[in-house]
């Protein structure tokens, strides 16, 4: 029975070799030679067709008994990783690693052994809410905040990112961001984006939301819309039922999600007019996605809490550090104390966007840029400070954007999922590694830089 098993991963590892990983690894070194005036190369240059993780403990896994990939249901286990291509594998039993590597060997194949012994084996970071050309402006030309670096999202643990405008559809434009997805892509990160940007009528690419939401890959939907804000267009219901039924309509017959995701202010109105539309029409909840849900005030929060009651999903931005805030973890630990369904919540870090602090008449007092590592902070935070088990406080950057965004093969570490992978110290969850589909994009002592990223040594 042993030998057939093997056999069969045999079988697969070639068909995988073949197809893609072969030249995977291979356009990976080629990439790496290319653009090494601008960095130094990888700590493994060499070619190689598998990885194997052995040591490491392991989370995000999914219930093997059920079949049911729907959370992080499983605890930890002391389990190795075999990645091919740009998939797991298989996971292993740590016993019997070193007679699979022996064996894998002697069909001629290369393997790259990976020791991580007792570190932390998890999912990579879903950001639904990256501003990936940069955003803000509201103080003016000079202050447009600078366009994402590819460093700077591995070092933040990002393996999949999602793209938005914001606050500026008119200097900013949608063809730029979606060349940026691409370049991201290109360099180990999963991208998609979000169409439009604070206002309405929503810019888009082909001239049409359904056109480009049902005929480009990367469109997830549209956002971020803004609702009860000054820097809002105030959208009529009618506007609103109009997008929300375009989103339903072209997400079944695209087999996306279908959705619109707003940015929420903190004026009196909240989430008044979403409200009225559910009420009014048969509009399901899944295709209204709220964000910053929980920086806006008590009013807003006490919103959340009916929101995600009536089985609604919502975002909320991670807590930035160098200001010392502490209002959503703080929000997180008060719901789950309430035992309040924290699979509806996600969390995202405005990476890039402007974080401008307006007075009671509307002049801007402070201005900022949020940083990409600020979710990974989250789980750390969490964790060592308040004691949450890991295996819970990672979905809100897993298991519950993949699963609500129908991103496929994300979120969670299963076989046949994409190797998005990163590893963190047992002690004080520090990011050593990080995999995107397979390819290495951080060690303890390097990190992958795009063509024109500065190197500071």
């Amino acid at each position: 029975m042993a030998r057939m098993i093997l056999k069969t991963i045999y079988v697969f590892i070639l068909l995988i070799i073949s197809c893609s990983s072969n030249s995977h690894y291979k356009r990976h070194r080629r990439r790496v030679t290319s653009d090494s005036r601008q960095q130094p190369p990888s700590p493994f240059d060499k070619s190689y067709q598998m990885i194997v993780l052995t040591g490491g403990k392991v989370y995000g896994l999914t219930n093997t008994t059920t079949l049911i990939i729907s959370e992080h249901v499983c605890k930890p286990q002391q389990m190795d990783v075999i990645i091919a291509g740009e998939r797991i594998l298989a996971f292993m039993e740590p016993s019997k690693t070193e007679s699979f590597i022996n064996s894998m060997k002697n069909q001629n194949l290369q393997i790259l052994p990976i020791s991580i012994q007792n570190q932390i084996v998890m999912p990579g970071l879903i950001d639904p809410h990256i501003h990936a050309i940069g955003g803000g402006g509201e103080q003016g030309p000079y202050s447009r905040t600078a366009e994402s670096r590819l460093s700077e999202l591995i070092n933040g643990g990002l393996t999949t990112v999602i793209g938005i405008l914001g606050t500026d559809g008119l200097t900013r434009s949608l063809s730029s961001l979606l060349q940026k997805m691409k370049s991201l892509e290109h360099d180990g990160i999963s991208t998609w984006m979000w169409v439009g940007s604070y206002r309405i009528p929503i810019v888009t690419l082909t001239g049409s939301f359904q056109q480009d939401l049902i005929f480009i890959d990367k469109v997830l939907g549209a956002g971020e819309l803004a609702l009860s804000d000054h820097r809002s267009s105030w959208p009529s219901k009618s506007d609103l039922i109009q997008l929300l039924s375009d989103a339903r309509v072209a997400g079944m017959i695209s087999g996306k999600a279908g959705i619109i995701h707003f940015h929420l202010g903190s004026s009196p109105t909240k989430l008044d007019i979403l409200w009225q539309i559910l009420n009014e029409t048969t509009i399901p909840i899944r295709h209204i996605y709220p964000t910053h849900m929980s920086s806006r005030g008590d009013p807003l929060i006490e919103e959340t809490k009916k929101w995600i009651k009536a089985n609604g999903t919502c975002d909320f931005t991670a807590d930035v550090s160098y200001y010392n805030r502490t209002t959503t973890v703080n929000l997180l630990n008060k719901f789950r104390n309430e035992k309040l369904p924290l699979k509806q919540i996600t969390i995202s870090s405005d990476a890039y966007g402007s974080i401008p602090i307006f007075d009671a008449s509307g002049h801007l007092k402070s201005y900022d840029m949020a940083r990409p590592d600020s979710s990974l902070k989250t789980i750390q935070n969490l964790v060592l400070k308040y004691t949450w088990p890991l295996e819970e406080a990672i979905q809100f950057s897993t298991s519950n954007p993949a699963k609500y965004l129908n991103l496929n093969r994300k979120g969670f570490l299963a076989e046949g999922y994409d190797a998005d992978i990163i590893i963190l110290n047992q002690t004080d969850l520090q990011l050593l590694y990080v995999f995107g589909k397979g390819q290495i994009l951080k060690t303890p002592t390097w990190t992958k830089h795009d063509m024109f990223e500065p190197i500071i040594n």
